[in-house]
């Protein structure tokens, strides 16, 4: 194939959520830098009961595909690996599924986002079909997996590899897999462009004295979002006279616990939980605020954020950001773009947000350079190019290019 436009197949678990909007910005961009996009969806029910069932259907009936996919995968067949065979099984009754499908569009690259289900059925099917496959990694996608051996397998079966930090591939090498062996290079996790087109041109106005702070936290209520860091820094703050209002925006398994540490912190009448909210409901949230708050930290299973796209829409809006150095953070927010605190630390949070209010020209002055990086570095025509600068190469419909790696040479 050498086509003048390149065929992008997507494969996506699901379609993307509140939590995922940098996967529709991506692909607005590469639509917009000539590309033809297609998305294909491995699990378009969101009860999985009812897609293993749908699964067991479609194996019944191509039974011989199974084994294959499994060593294909590096996925053990054995009965005592109920919890690989069933991840394998999956994957395999996904690919059986959108074979046609993806086969009619006939994609000169097929690229999953996430490097668990996703880039399994993607691999399963480049192989049926003869098509490159590339993927995204981002970081709880492999560090949950719960079999390293098939996650080398998997990635070693990429023709690339995008990372959405120089974090992301350190933390691959730490799972074990070969990264000087894959070729790979950092793409990022895009922030919608539409914010960006409407950033202010000028920093947010200063809050008017005698009004509360606005403190904005739009998360999931997950333990690596350290949500109960802020509730307890919001306490310190008040404790010291502040006068401060924090809204939460975001559902999730911790939000009883949360709304209980309000609570007993004494803080209903300055903290809010709002629960889950339309995108646009929390970004208009967020352009109100005087900082936005996000203190994460690893999870006690590992899991882990990258770069978190609330803090890139943040900083679309002008607003100053407070968040902590962990994973790929650092490589948007630095210490003279924002401030960053250790992870569960209210005391060192509470300062840094004290910081901000009691100087709001240093406030006004690292929010406008983290805009400005925000639009060099992150911007999706930015990823666009990057992305299609390796899918061309591989799909022979236009010059090649040299693919920086983080390490800082050339695949």
């Amino acid at each position: 194939m050498n086509r003048s436009v390149p065929r992008i197949g997507y494969v996506l678990a699901r379609p993307p959520g509140l939590t995922e909007t940098f996967v529709p910005a991506e692909i607005r961009a590469v639509r917009a830098a000539g590309a033809t996009v297609e998305v294909f969806v491995v699990a378009p029910d969101a009860n999985r009961h009812v897609e293993l069932r749908r699964a067991a259907v479609r194996l019944l009936r191509r039974p011989a595909d199974l084994p294959a996919d499994l060593r294909l995968l590096g996925l053990p067949s054995r009965h005592d690996e109920w919890s690989s065979l069933a991840r394998g099984a999956l994957a395999s009754a996904a690919a059986t599924a959108l074979a046609a499908e993806v086969d009619r569009f006939d994609p000169d690259v097929l690229h999953a986002h996430f490097v668990n289900l996703p880039t399994a059925v993607a691999v399963l099917l480049g192989h049926r079909l003869g098509r490159p496959v590339t993927a995204t990694a981002h970081a709880a996608d492999f560090l949950l997996d719960p079999n390293p051996v098939a996650l080398r397998r998997r990635l070693s079966r990429l023709r690339h590899l995008f990372v959405v930090s120089a974090a992301t591939a350190d933390q691959l090498t730490d799972r074990g897999v070969p990264m000087s062996a894959i070729p790979h290079r950092i793409v990022r996790a895009a922030v919608d462009g539409r914010l960006l087109d409407a950033a202010p041109v000028d920093a947010p106005p200063e809050a008017v004295p005698g009004t509360p702070t606005r403190l904005v936290t739009v998360a999931r209520l997950v333990p690596k979002k350290g949500v109960e860091t802020a509730i307890d820094a919001v306490a310190r703050l008040t404790d010291d006279g502040h006068s401060v209002r924090y809204d939460i925006y975001g559902e999730g398994p911790l939000r009883d616990d949360l709304n209980r540490r309000v609570t007993s912190a004494g803080l209903t009448e300055a903290v809010t939980l709002h629960g889950a909210v339309p995108h646009q409901v929390a970004t208009t949230a967020l352009a109100g605020a005087d900082v936005a708050v996000l203190p994460c930290r690893p999870a006690p299973d590992g899991d882990l954020d990258g770069i978190p796209v609330f803090l890139m829409e943040a900083a679309s809006q002008g607003i100053p950001v407070v968040t902590t150095a962990v994973s790929g953070i650092p490589e948007l927010v630095g210490p003279g773009s924002g401030w960053l605190v250790p992870p569960d630390d209210p005391v060192a949070l509470a300062a840094a947000i004290g910081a901000v209010v009691d100087d709001p020209g240093t406030a006004r002055r690292r929010a406008g350079v983290l805009l400005t990086r925000l639009r060099s570095e992150f911007a999706p025509a930015v990823q666009a190019d990057r992305l299609l600068s390796v899918w061309r190469d591989l799909a022979g419909t236009g010059p090649t290019s040299p693919i920086a790696t983080p390490g800082g040479g050339h695949r």
